[in-house]
């Protein structure tokens, strides 16, 4: 019997999450999702600045001289933030929250788990990272199940492939009607950011100053998490530093719309378009 294609949908993290499965038994398929749906409530339970009770508010209530030990979820998630904060010049920056001026930083200890902060306190609001970062720990979850072939989805913006039935990959469409253009995605993922949806909500941690809203962005890279980082971090940054930031690491790339000229799109070269 062939595998087929199925489609499973939860609400978490103030949007939804999708999952397609590809397997032949559909009654394992949705056994599966269910522990998807798990994994990502138990990460929201972690990652949620809505949520007073989270690891994440907990920090966002330090302030210099505390110290709280995290789980080694979450340690990862910072890790991985601060990470790509250096990666992309500051431009992505987790703890911008609400202190735009007198910042504090945070720091981490790798050996003991310990998250403390100087200077200040921070804010910390993941906002598409913790869905992306989410979005990894789901395909973990699904090549525990053997699973191999599935595309995870959250919000529409944060996409993650494992495997694909097709040869090439999931065609994923890029900038809409007027673009006609899309990408192929293949145990790689996609981010998006723009303000078409929430508003021009995005904060320039160079400038503290809103980003262009004539602008919409996609990045490709291995993990979600790094995706919706990048695609963040590619609101800010000029098309040179993209450029340059792309050629210096492995196997990510950039997408830029105009929106007053919705139907012409930049990308990095080599370009990941179709």
């Amino acid at each position: 019997m062939a595998n087929k294609t199925h489609i499973f949908r939860h609400d978490a993290m103030a949007t939804y999450f999708e999952i397609r499965l590809v397997t032949e038994d559909a009654s394992y398929a949705k056994q599966a999702a269910q522990a998807v749906w798990d994994v990502i409530d138990k990460t929201e339970s972690e990652l949620s600045r809505y949520l007073p009770t989270s690891e994440i508010s907990l920090i966002s209530n330090l302030t210099p001289g505390d110290v709280l030990k995290v789980s080694p979820r979450v340690f990862e998630c910072l890790k991985l933030c601060l990470a790509y904060q250096t990666m992309t010049l500051g431009a992505f920056d987790p703890a911008l929250g609400v202190y735009t001026q007198n910042r504090g930083q945070l720091l981490i200890d790798e050996t003991s788990y310990h998250v403390a902060v100087e200077g200040g306190q921070v804010s910390l609001d993941l906002g598409a990272f913790g869905k992306g970062y989410s979005l990894d720990l789901a395909a973990e979850e699904l090549k525990a199940w053997d699973i191999d072939q599935a595309l995870l989805v959250s919000g529409g913006s944060s996409l993650l492939a494992l495997g694909s039935p097709e040869a090439k990959g999931w065609k994923i469409g890029i900038g809409g009607s007027a673009t006609n253009s899309y990408v192929y995605l293949k145990n790689n993922a996609l981010g998006s950011s723009g303000t078409t949806v929430k508003g021009n909500h995005i904060i320039n941690p160079l400038a503290d100053e809103n980003v262009d809203a004539n602008k919409r962005t996609w990045a490709i890279a291995k993990t979600a998490a790094q995706a919706d980082a990048l695609s963040t971090a590619w609101m800010i940054l000029d098309k040179e530093k993209i450029q340059s930031i792309c050629q210096t690491q492995y196997n990510i790339s950039g997408i830029i719309q105009d929106l007053t000229n919705p139907a012409s799109l930049w990308a990095t070269n080599p370009s990941p378009l179709s």
